[in-house]
């Protein structure tokens, strides 16, 4: 009669656990958080101008470290939050302005900058909380790093 009181009491605790740990990840955080477990430093960014008016969309790479320093310190002032998987259209595939970041590991961040998203390696996805971005900087940034 112990053991089954002691396994219930630690199915508990256990229980508990877990339920608080899947709230917090859930909770709002700054930026520079959800890049904690990629842990490698970003090597490229790339630019993707969606198709306007019958033309096809544009891509760029930069490789320039400076750059992606820029691009990480801007985004560090706002906070994100996890979306649940209610929350995600898997369906939604509306061309935009986009920036990929991408690491040494081949690890993505896709920042889709009109609807304030983060996606991380095509399978965690966060809302900008605090957004929405600031439109002029990123226009700046587009047009400085566009070929």
């Amino acid at each position: 009669m112990k053991m089954r009181a002691i396994l219930l009491i630690a199915l508990m605790i256990g229980g508990t656990y877990a339920m608080l740990q899947s709230y917090k990840d859930y909770e709002e955080k700054e930026f520079i958080e959800i890049l904690t477990p990629m842990d490698a430093h970003f090597s490229s960014l790339i630019f993707t101008k969606p198709a306007i008016a019958g033309s096809d969309s544009q891509s760029w790479i930069v490789d320039e470290p400076s750059e992606i320093e820029s691009l990480l310190y801007f985004l560090q002032n706002y906070h994100v939050r996890k979306l649940t998987p209610e929350e995600i259209n898997p369906f939604d595939e509306v061309e935009q302005f986009t920036i990929s970041l991408q690491d040494e590991n081949g690890n993505t961040l896709s920042i889709i900058v009109n609807e304030d998203l983060i996606i991380q390696n095509s399978l965690l996805y966060y809302e900008i909380v605090d957004g929405p971005l600031n439109v002029e900087w990123l226009v700046q940034f587009f047009i400085s790093n566009q070929i």
